[in-house]
């Protein structure tokens, strides 16, 4: 009689814990879910109070090294700005991108870097852009250094017959100029609003005129978009 109360008790005591789960709250992605890198990254940008406007900096860099080239003997200022490839120096490649001696490179990297940058920060916000920054610039050093002129596989059928609008040695012997950069912003703007065929034909372009070793802005810049689709 009393094992059967005891069993009775037992199973009730069961059902009831059965009937009575604890509630269970299951993570869902939402639009505004980060993960934890994205969460220190955001923490980080706020201590660094650029707001992820990298972007617009480097185009402000390249004025400045632009008119920097107007007082500084040319053999000095390619010395300092010119990317030889050796010895291999991120900082040193960081320099070429940012240096140009030519009034019709930086006529057109320069303002597309700012203006371009201001319209896409709206669009996808500071973290967005900040990944997008870091992200060109190393694909770009991976590409340029990859193709660079003591390789002499940077092949540019186009620069032989059209003006040119690039600050790159005429000889081949450095590469200069925030043209990868530019061209991730460009890029990462058209896939970003889908016009894909018109985004491809400019690559296309793109690497006939600058040749191989300007693929790492292309790249980073369709990668960027692809984040958004």
């Amino acid at each position: 009689m009393f094992a059967k109360k005891l069993f009775s008790q037992q199973k009730s005591t069961a059902v009831n814990g059965l009937l009575r789960q604890p509630q269970r709250y299951y993570q869902t992605f939402t639009k505004n879910y980060m993960t934890g890198f994205d969460r220190m990254l955001t923490d980080k940008l706020s201590f660094l109070k650029v707001n992820g406007h990298w972007f617009a900096i480097f185009g402000l860099l390249n004025a400045l090294a632009y008119g920097a080239s107007l007082f500084m003997p040319k053999d000095w200022y390619t010395y300092h700005f010119g990317y030889r490839a050796y010895p291999t120096s991120m900082f040193k490649f960081f320099k070429s991108q940012v240096g140009s001696d030519t009034f019709a490179n930086v006529v057109w990297t320069s303002p597309a870097i700012i203006l371009l940058s201001g319209y896409m920060h709206k669009k996808v916000g500071p973290l967005a852009m900040s990944k997008l920054f870091f992200m060109s610039l190393f694909s770009s050093f991976i590409f340029i250094s990859a193709f660079n002129p003591q390789t002499g596989m940077n092949y540019r059928p186009l620069a032989k017959v059209l003006p040119k609008w690039d600050a790159y040695a005429q000889d081949g012997s450095y590469t200069m100029g925030a043209d990868q950069m530019a061209q991730a912003l460009c890029y990462f703007a058209l896939m970003y609003h889908r016009y894909w065929y018109l985004a491809f034909g400019f690559i296309a372009f793109d690497v006939l005129y600058y040749g191989p070793s300007t693929l790492g802005g292309p790249i980073a810049g369709a990668v960027g978009a692809l984040m958004f689709i």
